[in-house]
Formats: structure tokens, sequence, C-alpha cells
């Protein structure tokens, strides 16, 4: 089942989803919310390297060697900075809601049709947010078209998430976050952290 706008705010006013920061009025859609987009931006840089991904991407992130973090996005007097993302370009950005779900639901995340349609695409095959999810959500945004686009942080809506019921709560020693190989969680940037930067994996 997937949940209607009053399920959904039923929800978020029992605390069962939540949003942080809180959600203006104008991201609530039918049966979805549109999220906005962050201030943290990363790049990959090419590499004659041969990365086993088998292994995870940890290995990407913890030598940094392959990254290129693209921020902050506003200048000295604190106004925000857009970023242009050129055809052909792909970019790991974050949405600027942190999402907490609870252990009864499943998210899936999608891209909206305004950025859709000038090439614009918000995941590549990663769009589902596991019961139990707890962070901001990594957006792998590619420009498939032939315009050199906009971003701008806050402004820009340029995903959407739905929320589907499970037909039974997972336990608390099941849902995502639960397991060390959970790397995700609690995510801020859009790789997972590094071993030495004070977050818990687990």
């Amino acid at each position: 089942m997937i949940l209607s706008r009053p399920e959904i705010q039923e929800a978020i006013e029992r605390g069962e989803i939540k949003f942080s920061p809180p959600l203006d009025e104008r991201q609530l859609g039918d049966a979805s919310v549109d999220l906005r987009l962050g201030f943290k931006f990363t790049k990959l840089k090419k590499s004659d390297v041969k990365i086993p991904l088998a292994k995870g991407i940890k290995q990407i992130s913890d030598t940094g060697l392959w990254l290129e973090e693209i921020f902050p996005f506003s200048d000295k007097f604190g106004k925000r900075k857009s970023y242009c993302i050129e055809p052909g370009e792909f970019i790991l950005a974050q949405t600027y809601e942190h999402i907490w779900i609870p252990r009864n639901l499943i998210a899936r995340v999608e891209g909206r049709s305004t950025y859709a349609r000038v090439g614009l695409s918000m995941h590549e095959t990663a769009p589902w947010l596991q019961p139990g999810w707890d962070g901001q959500i990594a957006l792998e945004i590619r420009n498939s078209g032939p315009l050199h686009l906009e971003l701008m942080p806050i402004d820009d809506k340029p995903c959407q998430v739905t929320f589907f019921k499970l037909s039974s709560e997972l336990s608390a020693d099941q849902g995502y976050g639960s397991r060390p190989t959970d790397s995700f969680q609690h995510q801020n940037s859009p790789f997972p952290p590094k071993p030495n930067d004070g977050h818990d994996l687990n």
C-alpha cells in the first residue's frame, strides 16, 4: 500500500516518519514528498586504477584519492552559490533533509519530471530507502541532455520520496543500520564516513 498525503501527514505528526529540518507544506504531494537539494556535492576523479567494487566503496572514501568535494556553496556573506552541471557530467549530491524511516515502511526515491525532461536523473540504480533508514539521501545526478543546467541548494527540489507500507514490521535487529555492513546509515556525505570521523556505522 502506498501512503497518500493524509497518511504521510499523520505519520509525520505521530513521529513515525521524521524530517529535519521540518518540511514546508508545499513539499507535500498527493502521495509523495518533494525533497530539497543540499549543500554537499562530490565528483569522482578519473583514474586508471582498477577498483574492485565487491570490496565496497569505502576503499574510495578512505583514501580520498578519487574524490573531489565541491563545497561550500555559499560565499563569505552567506549567500548561496549555484553549481552548473555540464552535459555528460555525473555528480553525487545530498538532500537538504535528513529523513528517518520506521521499520514498518520502505521508501522509494525518484526524480521529478521537471528535471527529467531536460535530461537530469537523480539516481542511477539505487532508489530504495530501507526500513530503519536514518540519514540524508545521496543523489546520483547525471546530466544526459545537451544543456548546461544550474542547481541551487534549497531552491531546487529535484527528487520525491514515496512511502510503501510493509505487510509486517521488521524487528530492531532486522532494520537498516542494525548490521556493521549498513555503511550508509547516518551518512553526512555522499560516500560512507571515513573510519576516523567519529561516526558510528552500527
